[in-house]
């Protein structure tokens, strides 16, 4: 019997061709530098469904990420296109839907579509090098019939399988809140959507650019103190990542309100998440400061801010 391997070598990373299909493009940035902190070098991306059938013609991925939402076609849509035959990619290629949120609807229809895997953003180098794993080294039989096109729909009964599911429709489990927390994640959620307002009514293009920059320095600093006491560590770095954020690029041309909605997102995000689940929300926080700390040294080094 023939040993499946446990993990994927850097020189098969290296080889693996992976095509990114977001209509944000920061997204798509987050997304190709978690790919390189894993050693995958053959990216490319497309800023919706219908650029990435183009981009496939000559780029050949093995493996694509694509969101949820896609452009003008969805990601579950794109998915039954390739699955259908009708997009230029093989059929077989391999396919995780990323998302901001899971549901018991999302997960019926993902696994109809005939996804290989389901990646909830924020995402981390380590999430996504997980789900890749999971996609070539734990393959499932194609099953191509009248009804369906796609991976199994089962999951192989593997005893060593760590996924936070054993089916695509198994909820995710969570930890019901005590009261504290309950208070303190809707005194955080409220915070958030305060801000997110905010950078919504100030966009950069509609207003007084340097006004709304400062503005949102003022109330990401007034909340610091609040957000430390009913947030948790994780949280609270999440937060720090922001604030130095508009300290480091704030009054350049390379402020980008984006970084700062990101931010929120992940706090949402984070608060979403089983308490169990700590090593990911730590993998988030990790990556969103290490994204910081890039923006800001690329000023620093006066060779400008990569996407």
């Amino acid at each position: 019997m023939t040993n499946t391997p446990r993990e994927l070598t850097p020189a098969a990373l290296k080889q693996l061709r992976v095509l990114i299909v977001d209509p944000n493009a920061y997204m798509r940035g987050v997304i190709a530098d978690a790919l390189r902190r894993v050693q995958i070098v053959n990216i490319a991306s497309a800023a919706n469904a219908m650029e990435s059938f183009t981009v496939s013609r000559t780029f050949k991925p093995d493996l694509v990420l694509v969101d949820w939402d896609a452009g003008k076609m969805s990601g579950l849509e794109f998915t039954r296109e390739v699955r259908r035959n009708t997009s230029g990619m093989p059929r077989e290629t391999a396919i995780i839907l990323l998302s901001g949120s899971i549901d018991h609807d999302q997960l019926m229809a993902a696994r109809q579509a005939g996804i290989n895997e389901f990646l909830l953003k924020p995402i981390s180098a380590q999430t996504v090098l997980g789900r890749i794993e999971e996609v070539l080294l734990k393959p499932r039989r194609f099953i191509v019939s009248r009804n369906y096109v796609g991976p199994c729909r089962r999951r192989r009964d593997d005893p060593e399988y760590m996924g936070p599911w054993r089916r695509l429709t198994d909820e995710p489990s969570r930890t019901v809140p005590k009261d504290a927390v309950r208070e303190n994640t809707i005194r955080l959620r409220a915070i958030i959507d305060k801000l997110s307002a905010y950078a919504d009514e100030n966009n950069e293009g509609t207003g007084d650019r340097t006004a709304a920059i400062r503005g949102m320095y003022r109330l990401l600093r007034e909340h610091a103190e609040e957000v430390s006491t009913v947030g948790d560590d994780t949280i609270v770095r999440v937060w720090s990542s922001a604030i130095s954020y508009v300290e480091g690029v704030g009054m350049t041309d390379n402020y980008d309100l984006d970084v700062i909605r990101f931010h929120f997102q992940t706090i949402g995000r984070i608060l979403d998440m089983p308490e169990e689940d700590f090593h990911h929300r730590v993998a988030v926080a990790n990556e969103l400061e290490r994204l910081v700390h890039k923006k800001i040294q690329g000023l620093t080094a006066g060779g400008g801010v990569a996407a």
